[in-house]
């Protein structure tokens, strides 16, 4: 058994070793001797229990210092002085039943060790700080997502993926979307996470989407003609053309497996792109099928043989031209001859007619005259609009028209020919505005500028005055007209007058009166007097009006008492304008003005415009009520009795040698002066 060590000799070697940063521990005091007994005088003391041995401590973090705790007694050592007890009070007397040895033995209170861990201890707490830190750092902060590789998978893998792993809604971001031809469309062609990183759920994920190969690229166009379908495949496989589509029909003509035809549709082959519509047709070779034997489908409906192709198994192919034999609708040829066999899912083509077609010249240039010869011939059956403008052409010439000259059109279509009336005239006499209401010449110059005009008008040559000459307020006392040029200091030129005819871009320079300078008696209102063109009608009916009304007129010179009552008409100029009696018009005069009357012989009167269309010889009772209701002669063929005038039969006009047919559209005007013989066949 080793020699015990001295407690308190221990103890200050430790403190010296601690203060130069050594650490030597102590166990127990069980290890050192104890005190000598020393010879004292006892004294009395409360009974003191004997410690209950405690458990040797594993870990003391910090043991309380000069803590007492009750041991049991041993001998203090031989170097350290004995602690003197505190003198207690004498309890009372009483009955000492303690062994006569009680008195040899002395009990001393023992300060307990101040404790420190062993290396042991620090070892175990610095794991279990390490086991703590590393616990939160893998809950809590470490990454624990691998990211895959999601290039070449479709959009919804990355939403399956991110739902399963429970990732934030915000985290996954989606860049725009790129044309791509290595990836279809929804296909993810890249992200910003590189895979088998490890992430966390909240942490940022680019995702680019392609949207397939671009549809505006543009595409080399092959010679489709001479590839065959597998090729064809080949190339919309290669190139990825989401819009070409290949169907295949039977066909004797073309081999298996090559090109029938094709359409471009929304594009060109010059211009061709991913996105064109292309059709192609391939042939499947010959039918397996039976034969037919093809009918003589001439002066048949098309109708017909469709019905007839259909029931077959017969592909059709209709093509259209016109035909001045041949009525709109009917088949003029067919390629394969009637009585000739062909296979079933074979095509027949036919020419289908679209009736007599017109050719259209160019009627830009042409005169009056010179239109009214093309209209008349029968061939050129159109349908002609015409619109009447100012022009620096000639009145009657033809300035522009709607068809295209050099195309031919389909019978009855509308020809719209606008047609110049030439340059406006301002006046008939160098006076003819002189007191006239300054609006009347705006309203002409607006009725002009209505019908292709470009001229204006207005107070742009001096401010309005008084004038004893022109006193009614309004009036215009002077006005010149200017041609839209201007001198060398920047003025406009006018001209000496208004010429004519008027320069379509001139300007109407007027001045206005302010009334009279003199101050007249107001004069007695004169009562308006309405004239018509129904007053027209003879050289009688006008001067019997005139005189009733307080009108004055010049007698026309030369015109002899039988005529004054002949029911030829009459020209009145009113104001320097001149009226007839064939148009609709009224004309406001006041008592005491004064007309111009001019008796039109029956040569020079105006020839009548009677409008003529098939409309009207829709059967013989219509044209036979048209001629007559217009005051046209003419004469009716024989055998034709009063029953069959109202019956739907043929009729046929000749009017001056031109023939118009019921059946037939068309339009034309009349005179009343024509020759008309009607011909009716009513089993027609």
């Amino acid at each position: 058994m080793p020699e015990k060590k001295d407690f308190m000799s221990a103890l200050a070697e430790q403190v010296e070793a601690r203060k130069r940063g050594e650490n030597i521990s102590i166990n127990t005091v069980d290890d050192f001797t104890p005190a000598e007994k020393t010879q004292e005088t006892p004294v009395i003391q409360e009974p003191v229990q004997k410690p209950q041995p405690q458990p040797k401590p594993v870990f003391n973090d910090a043991p309380a210092a000069n803590k007492p705790s009750q041991q049991k007694t041993e001998p203090a050592p031989a170097n350290k002085p004995e602690a003197k007890p505190e003198p207690a009070k004498k309890p009372e007397p009483v009955k000492d039943t303690r062994p006569a040895s009680f008195k040899e033995e002395t009990f001393t209170r023992i300060e307990k060790p101040k404790r420190t861990l062993s290396p042991v201890g620090i070892g175990i707490l610095g794991v279990t700080a390490a086991l703590i830190a590393f616990l939160i750092w893998w809950f809590f902060i470490a990454a624990h997502i691998t990211m895959p590789n999601f290039v070449g998978k479709s959009i919804n893998e990355v939403s399956s993926w991110a739902r399963q792993n429970k990732m934030e809604t915000t985290a996954i971001a989606m860049s725009d979307s790129v044309y791509s031809l290595e990836y279809a469309k929804d296909v993810v062609v890249a992200q910003s996470v590189e895979a088998g990183k490890k992430i966390k759920p909240d942490t940022p994920i680019t995702i680019t989407v392609s949207k397939g190969p671009d549809p505006e690229e543009e595409i080399a166009f092959p010679d489709i003609r001479n590839m065959t379908q597998s090729e064809i495949n080949d190339w919309v496989k290669e190139n990825q053309l989401s819009k070409t589509k290949i169907t295949t029909q039977y066909s004797t003509n073309v081999p298996s497996g090559e090109v029938i035809s094709y359409e471009v549709k929304n594009g060109s082959e010059t211009d061709f792109k991913r996105g064109t519509t292309l059709n192609i047709v391939c042939s499947k070779g010959p039918a397996p099928a039976g034969q037919v034997t093809v009918e003589n489908f001439k002066g048949k409906t098309y109708a017909e043989v469709e019905n007839w192709a259909r029931s077959k198994k017969v592909n059709l192919v209709k093509l259209e031209e016109f035909s001045k034999n041949v009525d709109a609708g009917m088949i003029i040829s067919q390629d394969v001859s009637a009585g000739s066999a062909m296979n079933e899912g074979a095509t027949l083509t036919v020419i289908v007619s679209k009736g007599k077609g017109v050719n259209i010249p160019n009627l830009v240039g042409y005169s009056a005259e010179q239109l009214e010869a093309w209209r008349a011939n029968k061939d050129n059956n159109v349908t002609v609009v015409t619109k009447s403008v100012y022009n620096e052409a000639l009145g009657g010439t033809v300035i522009s028209q709607s068809l295209t000259p050099g195309s031919v059109v389909e019978s009855g279509s509308v020809l719209e020919l606008t047609i110049s009336k030439y340059l406006p005239i301002l006046e008939t006499n160098s006076r003819q505005w002189l007191g006239r209401d300054y609006l009347e010449l705006k309203y002409w110059v607006d009725e002009i500028n209505a019908q292709g005009g470009a001229l204006q008008a207005g107070e742009y040559i001096g401010d309005r005055v008084c004038s004893d000459e022109y006193p009614t307020p309004g009036s215009i006392i002077n006005y010149t007209c200017e041609y839209g040029t201007m001198d060398s200091n920047g003025s406009y030129e006018y001209s000496s007058g208004c010429e004519r005819p008027l320069n379509l871009y001139s300007r109407i320079g007027y001045q206005v009166s302010t009334g009279g300078c003199k101050v007249e008696p107001t004069p007695a209102a004169k009562k308006n007097v309405v004239l018509t063109n129904n007053e027209l009608s003879s050289l009688q009916t006008i001067m019997n009006f005139c005189d009733s009304n307080g009108i004055k007129y010049d007698t026309p010179e030369g015109v002899t008492d039988g005529e004054w009552s002949n029911n030829s008409p009459v020209e009145v100029t009113v104001n320097g304008v001149a009226k007839y009696y064939d148009t609709s018009w009224t004309e406001v005069l006041k008592e005491g003005d004064k007309v111009k009357i001019r008796y039109i012989s029956e040569s020079e009167a105006p020839k009548k415009q009677i409008p003529f269309s098939n409309s009207d010889i829709s059967d013989l009772s219509s044209a036979m009520a048209f001629f007559d209701k217009n005051g046209i002669s003419y004469t009716l063929n024989d055998g034709v009795e009063n029953p069959d005038w109202a019956a739907k039969g043929s009729v046929e006009v000749d009017i001056n040698g031109v023939l118009y047919y019921s059946g037939e559209s068309f339009t034309t005007v009349l005179d009343g002066t024509e020759t008309v013989k009607i011909t009716y066949d009513k089993n027609k």
